[in-house]
């Protein structure tokens, strides 16, 4: 093929909606800070908007550039071979991920560090000015038990009907709350007064899950003798003593979204004399637990660095892709073995060209996005919107499958109709549609009253918000698709430029983001200018970066290509 046959048929809009996805990305980043918690950076005053803004973009961008992706893998197979294919995406992919797990990766784990301890010390500052003695900011059982504030505690009475459910905001029981802000005073009373010590939250942590991780010993001693299951296994998998494993960073970071101020010496030392304790006679247990369910074999270690979110941090998506990429090779490579089968050369027949062109290929692609969906957010144990994220060396299987559809969809259309494949013709109903199923998917993925209301049952509403956070995936990217073909098919200069810029600004923007939003914990501006600000100098600043540093460079040549310097 001539290098102008392949001018001639690069797809200008794919690669700026490529482009697109990697630069709103460093958008929902920036946002992250202002949406109430859930980040390294929380700043104490959050935006409704925001919040709105991160959801809507989190619920269709990585599926979009995946399916992308899927679909230059089928066009660069189909038009060089499968050699050429693995090769290419070795040094644009794989190196790419080597070197930022060498450089950027390192430089993450030093920035987080810093801001998490920039934000500890406000959270201790904020707390130093309070009374001694504080009073819960609502009259609810959980705020009341969380502040010790004993007059308001000594209202709820035995058989109180909310004695041990999760509360509505963070899923944590009320003797939880006495163990995150380390109130054995009220966590004693509540267990007088019939509290279950195993009680479960949403995210199936318990009260002795808390104590251990933060170091409650009072607390911890407290629901020991009361009988709390040690045993007792959350979400993740983990009993309480395996929650005694984390570091400083982790507990930190968890204690600055909850504003609980913390010691890590004193947790440290909390947590050896919540060991010595479990592991003597003192607290009567029926059943002692085991050493190796405790994780002192090295399993429960293991499988947290495995799964580590500090493995590749946001470069994930390149480890995802070399892993969709060599199931990819595989696939062609095992068609070829088989004699009935017979690889196309060209878009394949009408049928799967239909099926995978029209509106109607919704009818099957949602289904099957349901099946992965229904896994998301810790099996549904835990409120939220859109798909997980794994960050580990083994990618959680569930999450993995759900990108492969978004890019084995990508690979089918291309297979089916081409390099020139149109999709998303009708994105003038699809993205108004997409519009009006978020909001009813925040409020079902939230578990919202709202949702109670409409539906009572709690298995369904749980599918429904599945089924909306797929439907809601799907229209935005076939949406998103007709948009771009409609407006920037063709060729235009300034486009180009910043489809070339959008990966090295997306690999290297994280650090700088969490840095500005360190340092504008500092001010008083409100949360959308905040977000406005840092969104804008870490974009100008990368782009400048990208000029001088990378588009003509070995960097640049590694990322995009190499490219001759104009004259």
């Amino acid at each position: 093929m001539s290098n102008q046959t392949a001018l001639d048929d690069r797809r200008h809009d794919l690669d700026a909606l490529r482009a697109f996805a990697m630069l709103l990305g460093i958008a929902l980043h920036a946002a992250l800070a202002y949406i109430g918690a859930g980040w390294i950076v929380s700043d104490d005053r959050s935006s409704p908007g925001l919040g709105l803004l991160v959801a809507a973009i989190h619920g269709f961008r990585m599926p979009l550039f995946f399916l992308l992706s899927g679909f230059f893998t089928a066009m660069l197979w189909r038009r060089r071979g499968p050699a050429f294919l693995l090769s290419q995406r070795a040094r644009r992919i794989l190196l790419p991920l080597i070197l930022g797990c060498l450089t950027i990766v390192p430089a993450m784990w030093g920035v987080s560090r810093w801001a998490i301890s920039q934000k500890t010390e406000q959270v201790r500052a904020a707390a130093a000015e309070r009374a001694p003695q504080e009073r819960a900011p609502t009259p609810d059982i959980w705020a009341v038990a969380g502040y010790a504030d004993m007059e308001g505690l000594r209202t709820y009475t035995p058989g109180y009907e909310l004695l041990n459910t999760p509360d509505p905001n963070w899923g944590v029981t009320p003797l939880g709350w006495t163990a995150l802000r380390n109130t054995p005073q009220a966590a004693k009373y509540l267990l007088d007064i019939g509290a279950d010590p195993s009680a479960r939250y949403l995210d199936r942590n318990t009260p002795l899950h808390t104590a251990c991780f933060f170091g409650r010993f009072e607390v911890a001693e407290l629901l020991l003798r009361a009988g709390a299951d040690q045993t007792a296994a959350s979400a993740i998998g983990d009993i309480p003593v395996q929650a005694m494993r984390h570091d400083q960073q982790t507990v930190e970071l968890i204690a600055n979204m909850l504003k609980v101020p913390i010691d890590f010496k004193e947790v440290t030392a909390g947590r050896e004399r919540i060991r010595r304790m479990i592991e003597s006679a003192d607290v009567a247990q029926s059943k002692a637990t085991p050493r190796s369910q405790a994780g002192d074999d090295g399993s429960g270690w293991l499988r947290s660095q495995l799964q580590s979110d500090e493995l590749f941090h946001h470069l994930w998506f390149l480890w995802f892709l070399c892993w969709l990429n060599a199931g990819f090779a595989i696939i062609v490579w095992l068609a070829r073995l088989l004699p009935s089968v017979k690889l196309p050369a060209a878009p394949i027949g009408r049928p799967i060209s239909w099926l995978v062109g029209s509106p109607f290929c919704l009818l099957w692609l949602v289904p099957l996005t349901l099946l992965t969906q229904s896994r998301m957010q810790v099996d549904g144990a835990i409120p939220g919107f859109g798909p997980d994220t794994s960050t580990g060396l083994t990618p959680v299987p569930h999450v993995l499958l759900y990108y492969a559809t978004f890019f084995g969809f990508g690979a089918l259309v291309n297979c089916a109709r081409g390099s020139g494949a149109r999709l998303g013709r009708f994105w003038y109903a699809m993205l108004p549609l997409a519009f009006v199923t978020l909001p009813f998917g925040l409020m079902f993925g939230y578990k919202t009253a709202g949702a109670a209301d409409i539906i009572a049952d709690e298995s369904a509403r749980r599918w429904v918000s599945c089924l909306l956070q797929a439907l809601y995936a799907w229209l935005m990217t076939l949406g998103m698709l007709g948009l771009f073909e409609s407006l920037l098919a063709k060729d235009r200069p300034w486009v180009r430029y910043l489809s070339d810029s959008s990966y090295w600004l997306y690999l290297v923007h994280l650090p700088l983001i969490i840095v500005g939003q360190a340092l504008l914990l500092r001010t008083d501006l409100p949360p959308l200018v905040e977000f406005a600000i840092l969104t804008l100098i870490t974009t100008a600043a990368l782009l400048v970066s990208y000029a001088i540093a990378v588009r003509y460079t070995p960097i640049g040549a590694l990322l995009n290509g190499k490219r001759a310097r104009p004259r």
